[in-house]
């Protein structure tokens, strides 16, 4: 008996160990595991309930307004619940967090109105939210990715039935809180359709489309199969539906070098396209910085004798109106601020950006927007590949880098920011579960051997 006792306290101290390794983790705290797994389902389902929100916008806004911003106030709550569980692991970072929150926060309440401020808060909290739900995922959760599978296709028939009737919202104007006119939506004017779908904006309708194919591919472990191909053959159909054709474009880039690719070139299915994805998402990072100043005061439409008066106005009108802003100090360190530019904004000449880059470094300065770039690529380039969902992931950050280039996905609605926000987070897990794995299989031997 004496001579079993050093194994089994070498198995409770391993025991202690993988316990004491799992509970403080970074992927644990912030996902609710810390606190018993209590945290974690409502992430989840907090940032479905907001999918949905914008899924519905338009019945929502038009017949029951008085629901728009119950989700507003679950996100808040989630993300109390969230700050919460990390203070009782992690407390030093969740208090730096919050502390630099409140300075950019703060900062941007110098220069801004508290209404833009707020909208522009309550966008950072989408992200934040769809983060760490993405981040809390595991291996075999199909709750999120199923829901998000099943907005798309919604999304579709939405685009569908707008396409061929009439729906009940076809002549309303919507607005923001307050009636703010800067704000407003129309659905049609002079007998054209402005909006498609069951969304009050088309980048939101075509990035939920997008997204929900990448995730249905991802499920089906990157095999085109019947369903999976029919699918993606209604997706794109949809986008080129909706006033938001490009994403059409990116959708196609991505689903080709992503899931076709490997069919053709290793005759499998698989991750192995990833090492093409990869460079693909990176490229779309570098363009998004590099096209603006590159092609500013392009005419593209005369160039190539096509009718592109969307990429026109962009390049003709909007950057080379805001390049300058660019490098304006204090902006040029600082940024203007959350809420300084886009709709609600103080700055007419900056209402529309429709570049993510520009966007971002004009919110928080060139370079923590560099900082950003650089480490967004950087987990692009370095993120291990488990399964379908690590890799859907990785194709949704390319799908949206690339559609960065001449939309601001940051702020397009809602839907931007939770889907970016959530592929981070779901990229993220298995970079955290290989250290966590790392880190045990060095001490388990010390422990093993007491």
């Amino acid at each position: 008996m004496d001579r079993l006792a050093p194994p089994v306290a070498g198995a409770q101290r391993l025991h202690r160990h993988r316990s004491a390794s799992a509970t403080p983790s970074f992927r644990g705290w912030s996902a609710g595991v810390a606190s018993g797994e209590r945290v974690r389902p409502v992430v989840a389902w907090v940032t479905i309930v907001l999918i949905y929100r914008q899924t519905f916008a338009a019945p929502i806004r038009a017949f029951l307004p008085f629901l728009w911003y119950v989700p507003d106030v679950l996100m808040a709550g989630a993300l109390l619940a969230i700050a919460g569980a990390g203070l009782r692991d992690k407390v030093v970072p969740v208090l730096v967090s919050v502390g630099a929150l409140a300075l950019l926060v703060a900062y941007s309440l110098l220069s801004n109105s508290g209404y833009a401020v707020a909208l522009a808060v309550r966008g950072l909290g989408y992200m934040l939210l769809a983060f760490f739900a993405g981040l809390g995922l595991r291996r075999g959760d199909r709750l999120l990715p199923v829901a998000l599978v099943a907005a798309a296709g919604i999304s579709i028939a939405g685009v569908y039935y707008d396409a061929l009737f009439s729906v009940p919202w076809a002549g309303l104007t919507f607005e923001g809180v307050g009636g703010t006119a800067e704000a407003a939506r129309q659905w049609s004017a002079d007998g054209s359709r402005r909006l498609s779908g069951l969304g009050i904006a088309s980048t939101d309708t075509s990035v939920i489309i997008a997204a929900g194919t990448l995730v249905l591919l991802g499920l089906t472990q990157n095999r085109l199969r019947a369903p999976s191909t029919l699918f993606c053959a209604a997706a794109l159909h949809a986008l080129l539906l909706t006033t938001q054709k490009a994403t059409a474009g990116w959708l196609i880039t991505t689903v080709l070098v992503g899931y076709v690719s490997p069919l053709v070139a290793f005759r499998r299915a698989g991750f192995h396209a990833a090492a093409l994805l990869r460079p693909l998402g990176v490229l779309g990072l570098g363009a998004s910085m590099l096209v603006p100043p590159v092609f500013a005061g392009f005419d593209f439409s005369a160039a190539l004798r096509v009718n592109a008066a969307t990429l026109d106005q962009r390049m003709v009108e909007v950057w080379p109106r805001v390049l300058p802003h660019l490098f304006d100090v204090p902006q040029l360190l600082l940024g203007f601020g959350l809420g300084g530019i886009g709709p609600t904004g103080a700055r007419p000449d900056l209402v529309m950006i429709d570049n993510m880059f520009l966007y971002t470094a004009l919110t928080l300065g060139l370079p923590a927007a560099l900082a950003l770039f650089a480490l967004a690529a950087r987990a692009l380039l370095a993120t291990p590949l488990r399964d379908g969902t690590d890799f859907a992931a990785l194709a949704l950050v390319t799908l949206l880098a690339l559609n960065g280039i001449t939309a601001n996905i940051v702020v397009a609605g809602a839907v931007g920011s939770i889907f970016l926000g959530y592929a981070v987070g779901a990229l993220l897990r298995s970079l955290r579960r290989t250290r966590s794995r790392r880190h045990f299989g060095a001490a388990a031997p010390a422990a093993a051997t007491g």
